[in-house]
């Protein structure tokens, strides 16, 4: 593995390190879907794998808040206490992306309206609008709570935001999405004379003649949407979510300085260079290769290594919270199993590109529900087969070189540009048929990775000394800011 140690912290860049005291290695674990007995086996079998932290509490509001004004932390004190005897520390999620029944039955105000104007209903997850005053409310409340509860818990250690913000859902188009909107492009734009200018709302008699009057745009209603207002919108939504995000930060950071905060992505609307990455700790990144299904196990890597490199090109080296275990599925799909050794090493590929510390997901395969068949490190029967012996050979080699790889990645002197925002939301706004640009820039990474050269993800905006090789796809947007930055790489003898 060739890796190069970043030992200072160069700000949000692809050479930044974790903020890692040590390399956390474990898995994310639902003690709450299996007899409370099992806990004591668990964590046995878990510290026999050299688990040093595991991730818990994401989705068990209705545990911790089982009515409005009562709380109960007991299952989980019990959880951390029986993990914490066999050397294993905790890492707690907010469990704002499954709100119980009794907050959107009482409150249904707080649920999404899609682009048809269709109120979400309550039966799975992410149905709550992160614009919603009352939802972020009880979300600041329920973090309140628990911070307070969990803050003299020494086996506590960090805390993941929600889960997967945006995963499934992004728009909405309820009452507090215009109204937050509306402020949004007020605050952007500082009068509507500058909104009609950058717009262009004279084209089609789409002139606004103050804010009351925008609204969230729906595409197709009746045709083709204003792509600025488009554009704009998307920005808004990786807006909103940031402030949603920061409600929690907030109150987490001001508790305890040891305490790290991240969340678990990478999905769609949402600007990790921005407010959203800058906010947390470190970012964090969940690892399904086998989403490539039709690759076989040689072709994986490709895809598989992109993804790390743009993900770390975002704000540095990353927390993984969910690394890919076994087969996965939900009811319209299930991927391939890993072959014999591939789990192995798609962990050490995802540790050579920037992760500082990896918790696989999930410790045992679900029981119930839309991820039935979402497999993890055990089976539905709880008998240690091959997974948990290749799981376990790597926790015993981490055990070994844990503090070494911390603050490592791979030394990189070719790069493209990919996953800026408004670039990639500008593509999805008016792509003209043509491939994406983050598409073309995962070819060019393909390309020269296959030729055997260092190649890496780099932000237009990053460092970019030691590059000799630097690619920008076509880009659908390019920021004047970017271009001295390029001037110089060239002048300094590199090839754009």
């Amino acid at each position: 593995m060739n890796t190069e140690k970043k030992l200072t912290d160069r700000g949000i860049s692809h050479l930044r390190p974790a903020p890692f005291k040590k390399f956390h290695f474990g898995a994310a674990y639902y003690p709450e879907h299996w007899d409370p007995s099992m806990m004591e086996s668990d964590a046995a079998a878990m510290s026999a794998a050299g688990f040093n932290t595991v991730r818990i509490a994401e989705f068990a509001w209705h545990l911790m808040q089982p009515e409005e004004d009562k709380f109960d932390f007991s299952f989980f004190d019990r959880a951390v206490a029986c993990l914490a005897h066999r050397g294993i520390e905790t890492i707690m999620c907010t469990p704002t992306a499954a709100a119980p029944r009794w907050l959107t039955q009482k409150y249904p105000e707080t649920l999404r309206i899609d682009g048809d104007g269709r109120s979400l209903l309550h039966g799975s997850r992410q149905q709550c609008c992160y614009s919603s005053p009352v939802y972020r409310a009880f979300s600041r409340r329920i973090t309140m709570e628990m911070e307070k509860h969990f803050r003299g818990n020494k086996n506590v250690i960090g805390w993941q935001t929600d889960n997967e913000i945006n995963c499934h859902f992004s728009e909405c188009h309820c009452p507090s999405c215009q109204n937050a909107f509306r402020e949004f492009l007020q605050k952007r734009y500082g009068s509507i004379d500058a909104l009609n200018n950058a717009w262009g709302t004279c084209f089609w008699t789409l002139h606004f003649d103050d804010f009351s009057q925008i609204e969230t745009p729906r595409p197709q209603r009746p045709t083709y949407s204003n792509p600025g207002q488009m554009l704009d919108y998307r920005r808004f939504l990786s807006h909103i979510a940031a402030m949603f995000q920061r409600d929690q930060v907030e109150i987490l950071k001001s508790s305890r300085d040891d305490w790290f905060v991240f969340h678990n992505g990478c999905m769609k609307d949402i600007d990790y260079r921005g407010d959203f990455g800058r906010d947390i700790d470190v970012l964090g990144f969940d690892v399904y290769p086998l989403f490539d299904q039709a690759s076989t196990p040689f072709d994986r890597r490709y895809s598989h290594c992109f993804n790390l490199d743009a993900t770390r090109s975002y704000t540095g080296n990353f927390i993984i919270p969910e690394h890919q275990s076994g087969p996965g599925g939900q009811p319209p799909y299930i991927h391939n199993t890993p072959e014999p050794g591939e789990l192995r090493k798609l962990t050490y590929t995802s540790i050579a590109r920037g992760a500082d510390s990896l918790l696989y997901f999930r410790w045992r395969t679900c029981r119930f529900g839309a991820e039935e068949y979402w497999c993890g490190i055990m089976d539905h029967d709880n008998v240690p087969r091959r997974r948990y012996d290749e799981v376990k050979k790597v926790g015993d080699e981490i055990k070994s070189v844990g503090s070494e790889i911390l603050g490592t990645h791979i030394k990189i002197d070719c790069a493209v540009a990919v996953k800026d925002y408004d670039a990639s939301t500008a593509y999805k706004v008016y792509p003209l048929g043509l491939p994406s640009p983050d598409n073309m820039g995962e070819q060019a990474h393909k390309c020269l990775f296959m030729k055997g050269f260092q190649v890496g993800c780099v932000h237009p905006e990053d460092d970019l000394s030691g590059l000799k090789l630097y690619i920008l796809p076509h880009l659908e947007i390019v920021k004047p800011e970017w271009v001295p930055r390029l001037d110089k790489f060239v002048r300094d003898g590199g090839v754009l």
